[in-house]
């Protein structure tokens, strides 16, 4: 039999492992839309989307927009603005991929 202070430690240990772990969960930080804009993005600036789905760590379903600058611009979901600059994205990404381009975003560079 073990005697009850390396039980005591080993209990110890595994409290605080447990502990750090649900720390670090606890800390992950979520990139969300508070809000969203109904001004029409212009296309030419858009590189990339990514929808927000609410209830997964967000409070509100958008679209985040991706411009050349960096920049995050928040869209509501229903427009059909909005769908439509998602499907045109979609469609260069699938050319690039279809023409054997490596996709940078939606930007195409040959592949090597």
């Amino acid at each position: 039999m073990m005697p009850t202070v390396g039980i005591a430690k080993i209990l110890f240990c595994v409290l605080f492992l447990y502990s750090c772990c649900r720390v670090t969960q606890g800390q992950m930080v979520m990139d969300c839309c508070l809000t969203v804009s109904h001004r029409q993005i212009p296309r030419h600036v858009v590189i990339g989307y990514q929808p927000q789905v609410r209830g997964q760590g967000c409070s509100i379903n958008a679209v985040v927009f991706t411009t050349r600058r960096g920049l995050k611009l928040c869209a509501p979901t229903d427009p059909t603005w909005v769908t439509d600059l998602m499907n045109l994205m979609d469609r260069l990404i699938k050319k690039c991929h279809e023409t054997n381009f490596k996709v940078y975003y939606t930007c195409c560079i040959r592949r090597t």
